[in-house]
């Protein structure tokens, strides 16, 4: 189903000629504007990931100690379950049911 017009802009930029030269040879006119936002979406994402891993960072690096214990400890807590749903995926994935990371 063909999106609504209300969900898009017009929007102009300026780019150097020979960039535009050389989408124009490779990029069809009809799927300019979808990779205009797949590369957009790609880089937007990218930025707000690497915005997100550094208030991690910061809340790691400010947590107290006491905090940090608290974790280190549930994490322990949790390392037998990850140790078995680990073994079932790679079982699954020598199976060739499914691929594990």
């Amino acid at each position: 189903m063909p999106r609504s017009r209300e969900q898009y802009a017009v929007v102009s930029v300026s780019l150097p000629k020979n960039l535009v030269k050389r989408a124009n040879a490779l990029i069809p006119k009809t799927r300019r504007s979808r990779v205009i936002t797949e590369v957009l979406t790609t880089f937007l994402d990218s930025i707000e990931r690497k915005k997100l891993e550094q208030e991690y960072g910061a809340y790691y690096a400010n947590r107290s100690s006491r905090e940090a214990q608290e974790e280190r400890d549930l994490l322990a807590e949790w390392e037998i379950s990850d140790e078995e749903a680990w073994a079932i995926l790679e079982k699954e994935a020598s199976s060739g049911r499914r691929s594990a990371r």
